[in-house]
């Protein structure tokens, strides 16, 4: 049986000055985390949180707790705990009971025991620990002692008041406690790329929006399920985020009827980027994210993109410019979103797309094909206002 989960943080130890407003958030994050969870309480101590239940923990429930406070960025790691005194003899006792257990669960010839004291004043050190309870284990159990990857580790931390030993530690993602970075608009579409781009994002801390373009009846209405079904997964690590749904058909037609085909898909963009600007002026938002790698698809030229990126006046972060589809799709494994990915739906930016686009457009060139569109900015109006809102977790 366990008591609470230890919950390790990482990165915001370098944070020095303004430590404690990232600490704050990931607070708040793991207690938003906590409230779909019975009895539990959530408090800090010693450069950790700890997650404590108020009823018995058995290793189901260990587990699903663990599962979800790993889910949170800023974290490093997670370990269901006994938490006991801080005296020798009962943390010995604890420490054996627990090696029982998960031995009769697990096959090890080899352990090690790992402790680490807070508190320098209790009447034993860390390697009087280390070597009585060792040899506890050793005689009881038949184990040798191996320092370097043994089968198991019995770790402690001793603290003043009390001590917590652990077996087994689940990794987290690391990263920043979402929402200490500011907020941004993520351009979500069904594809592998944005919802890992979105995932890499709330990973350094962005507080995310996702602004999806639906092109009904050219795009189903399966397309956007697909794509919330995304967000939710993305949500997951992020925590409940908030989906825009814009209207997309009447520009995307009016586009078509007005310009040369080559530049339809960088006008598409470029309309894009100017609905996502105006959303994020309204939900205070400072960038705007795409999942865009550089010379992946003909519009992702160097050129093509700063076209594209003129239309917004936002700083346009794209977390996947350098990675090719191979590493893309390993993080998309890793987060569960590429089984989804990869489900049939129809795509907004292939209507009407031209067999051969342009690669090497220009701000200006598509300025002055826009200045001549008198209507485009009150569809790209119409579009705001019809937005379809909805939060997923």
């Amino acid at each position: 049986m366990f008591d609470a989960i230890l919950i390790r943080y990482g990165e915001l130890f370098l944070k020095k000055g303004n430590r404690n407003l990232f600490i704050n958030r990931l607070r708040e994050n793991l207690r938003q985390k906590t409230l779909g969870l019975d009895h539990v309480n959530l408090t800090g101590v010693h450069g950790r949180f700890i997650l404590e239940s108020t009823i018995p923990m058995d290793e189901e429930r260990a587990a699903t707790l663990s599962k979800a406070m790993a889910s949170t960025f800023g974290l490093v790691s997670v370990s269901p705990a006994a938490v006991c005194a801080s005296e020798r003899e009962v943390i010995e006792e604890r420490a054996m009971q627990l090696a029982e257990s998960w031995l009769a669960r697990n096959h090890a010839a080899t352990f090690k025991v790992a402790c680490s004291r807070s508190y320098k004043a209790l009447p034993f050190n860390s390697m009087e620990l280390n070597r009585s309870l060792g040899a506890k284990v050793a005689t009881r159990f038949n184990l040798a002692v191996k320092m370097t990857e043994p089968h198991l580790v019995i770790s402690l931390e001793v603290h003043r008041d009390r001590t917590f030993i652990f077996l087994d530690t689940m990794a987290a993602p690391g990263g920043l406690p979402v929402g200490s970075s500011g907020r941004a608009i993520v351009l979500l579409s069904g594809g592998i790329d944005s919802p890992v781009a979105a995932y890499m994002m709330a990973k350094r801390g962005c507080a995310l929006d996702a602004l999806y373009f639906h092109s009904y009846p050219y795009t189903s209405d399966a397309a956007r399920d697909k794509v919330l079904a995304l967000a939710r997964r993305v949500a997951y690590y992020h925590g409940p985020m908030t989906v825009h749904t814009a209207p997309f058909t009447p520009i995307q037609e009016y586009l078509r009827d007005m310009i040369p085909a080559e530049y339809l898909v960088l006008a598409y963009r470029r309309s894009m980027m100017r609905i996502a600007t105006a959303l994020a002026g309204r939900r205070k938002a400072g960038a705007l994210v795409t999942g865009e790698s550089l010379g992946q698809v003909a519009s992702q030229t160097m050129e093509n993109m700063g076209a594209v990126e003129e239309a917004s006046g936002l700083p346009v972060l794209r977390p996947l410019v350098g990675f090719d589809k191979e590493e893309t799709v390993i993080i998309a494994r890793k987060i569960g979103t590429f089984e989804l990915s990869i489900l049939p739906a129809d795509d907004c930016c292939q209507l009407f797309a031209p067999t051969h686009p342009a690669t090497k457009s220009k701000a200006q060139i598509l300025r002055q094909i826009e200045a001549h569109l008198p209507q485009l900015s009150s569809l790209e109006n119409i579009a705001l206002d019809n937005l379809v809102t909805e939060t997923v977790s």
